[in-house]
C-alpha cells in the first residue's frame, strides 16, 4: 500500500526545523511529469505549476533531473527553484548563477559517440522510434517509442558502445527505457548533497521514480530526511514512502505548501 499524500505532508512537516527552510528535491519525469513516449511531450501533471509556485514561499525548492539545462530552464523558467540537470553535473540556483558539480566527458569522447551513434541508428532506426538525445555535455538513447519486438539486436549494439566508451571515460546510466553516456563524477545523490551542505538544519526531502533518483533517496534518508519514490507497485528502495503518481505528488506538494505557509514559523 502507497502512503497517503495528505498524511505524509504532515509527517515531513511535523519534522521541519521552524528556524530552517525545508530543502524539496523532486525529479521531474515520472515525478512532476507522467512518463512520455519522447522526452519533448512531457508535460507537467495538472497543478504542479502552482504547487511548485506556492511551495517555493516556504521551502527551498530543486528541480533534480536527468535533463539537459537548458531544457530544465524552459521548462520552470518563471519559478524561483533551483535546477540540477544532466544527473548532477551542472546546477542553476534561483538568481541563475550556474556551477559545474564534475567534471565534464572529453570532448573527443562526445564527439567519438556522436559519430559512431549515427552509423549505429540511421534515418530508418529514428522513423522506427529510437531517439538520440545530445545535452551537449552528455548523450541519451531513447527507446520508449521502439516497439519491443525490434529492439534487438540493436539494443545489445548501443549498449555495448556506451559501455565500451564509459571504460575509459564517462559512465553508463541506465533508465526507464533510456540508455545514457554521463561524465562519471555526475550524480544525483552528490548533487543533493551539495545544496544541503549549504543549508544546515534544513530536512531534507527526495521524490523520484527511478534507478537514477536512487542515490538521491539514499542521500535523504540518510541525513535523516525523507526519500519518497514514485512507484505504482512497491519495489526495492532506499525511500521510506512511496507514492503512486505524478498526481499524488502534486497533492503532497499543495500539502507541504499549505501547511508550510500556514505555520507562523520565526524564521519564515
Amino acid at each position: 500500500m502507497s502512503d497517503d499524500p495528505v498524511e505524509l505532508a504532515r509527517r515531513i512537516v511535523a519534522r521541519v526545523d521552524p528556524e530552517v527552510h525545508a530543502l524539496i528535491a523532486l525529479d521531474n519525469d515520472g515525478t512532476l511529469s507522467p512518463i512520455a513516449p519522447t522526452p519533448d511531450r512531457a508535460q507537467l501533471a495538472p497543478g504542479a505549476h502552482g504547487a511548485l509556485r506556492a511551495l517555493c514561499a516556504s521551502a527551498d525548492v530543486a528541480i533534480v533531473s536527468g535533463r539537459g539545462l537548458d531544457d530544465l530552464a524552459e521548462r520552470f523558467h518563471d519559478l524561483p527553484v533551483h535546477l540540477v540537470s544532466e544527473h548532477g553535473l551542472r546546477h542553476r540556483s534561483p538568481t541563475h548563477a550556474v556551477e559545474m558539480l564534475s567534471d565534464e566527458l572529453d570532448a573527443a569522447t562526445l564527439t567519438k559517440l556522436r559519430t559512431e551513434l549515427a552509423a549505429l541508428l540511421p534515418p530508418a532506426a529514428l522513423e522506427a522510434g529510437w531517439l538520440v538525445e545530445d545535452k551537449g555535455v552528455s548523450v541519451a538513447v531513447h527507446y520508449r517509442a521502439v516497439p519491443e519486438e525490434l529492439r534487438e539486436p540493436t539494443l545489445t549494439r548501443v549498449h555495448a558502445l556506451l559501455s565500451e566508451i564509459a571504460a575509459t571515460d564517462g559512465a553508463l546510466q541506465t533508465g526507464k527505457e533510456v540508455l545514457e553516456l554521463r561524465p562519471s563524477g555526475a550524480d544525483k545523490g552528490a548533487a543533493l548533497r551539495a545544496l544541503s551542505s549549504a543549508r544546515p538544519g534544513a530536512l531534507v526531502v527526495m521524490v523520484g521514480d527511478d534507478v537514477t533518483d536512487e542515490s538521491a533517496l539514499a542521500y535523504a534518508e540518510s541525513c535523516g530526511g525523507v526519500g519518497v519514490l514514485v512507484a505504482e507497485e512497491p519495489r526495492a528502495s532506499a525511500a521510506s514512502a512511496r507514492l503512486r503518481t505524478p498526481a499524488d505528488v502534486v497533492r503532497l506538494l499543495e500539502e507541504l505548501g499549505e501547511a508550510l505557509a500556514s505555520d507562523l514559523r520565526p524564521g519564515r
